[in-house]
């Protein structure tokens, strides 16, 4: 099965980055360009702390007591959405993405011990270095070089606004899921395989 280890968002952050992404819809709209980027639907909004790939049936508890034990460790983190951007670039963008601010060192140590409780149990997980953000958009495959240029110029736009201009209130994180992800042609279908508390109190 295709999994990964994941943050849900609080119905605060969706609200935060649903307002990101209208803001840019309505760039695109106006631009004729509405066609050229795949948008995230806001249920399936998650921040991704380790993507596992195709894992064996039989890992799942082993990895699940990891988690649980992992998670006994950290305590409850405060998240809020900043900044927007693109990979690989604005000039060739790929991926639209938000950016998270808040308590990112901590958040740093919990992905760090999720990636070795990921490693322990002999999945090897994806080794990109940690990059906390949330694909809120794809752009499409058959868009020409000219629309991913002005896609990167809309993003770019909203990018260079004051912070309080696309920042909301800090919102309390305190669990940790492992999900299992099966595509299908009208989208990912995301479900919870465990849910582990972070330490309270």
């Amino acid at each position: 099965m295709r999994a990964f280890v994941a943050i849900d968002l609080t119905s605060g952050l969706r609200r935060q980055v649903e307002s990101v992404q209208r803001r840019l819809m309505h760039q695109l709209v106006t631009q004729k360009l509405e066609r050229s980027v795949r948008w995230v639907a806001i249920h399936n909004l998650h921040l991704t702390l380790q993507f596992l790939g195709e894992i064996e049936e039989a890992q799942v508890s082993a990895l699940t007591a990891r988690l649980a034990a992992v998670t006994t460790r950290h305590r409850p983190l405060r998240l809020r959405i900043e900044g927007v951007g693109c990979f690989p670039s604005i000039n060739r963008p790929n991926v639209i993405w938000c950016g998270v601010a808040g308590d990112l060192q901590a958040l740093a140590h919990l992905q760090s011990d999720v990636a070795a409780a990921v490693r322990s149990v002999g999945v090897q997980g994806d080794d990109k270095p940690f990059k906390p953000h949330l694909t809120i958009g794809r752009t499409q495959r058959n868009s020409t070089g000219s629309q991913l240029r002005a896609v990167g110029a809309a993003v770019a736009g909203l990018a260079a606004l004051p912070p309080h201009a696309s920042t909301g209130e800090t919102d309390r994180i305190d669990e940790v899921i492992l999900y299992k992800s099966d595509l299908t042609p009208s989208g990912p279908i995301y479900t919870r395989l465990g849910v582990f508390r972070l330490a309270q109190g």
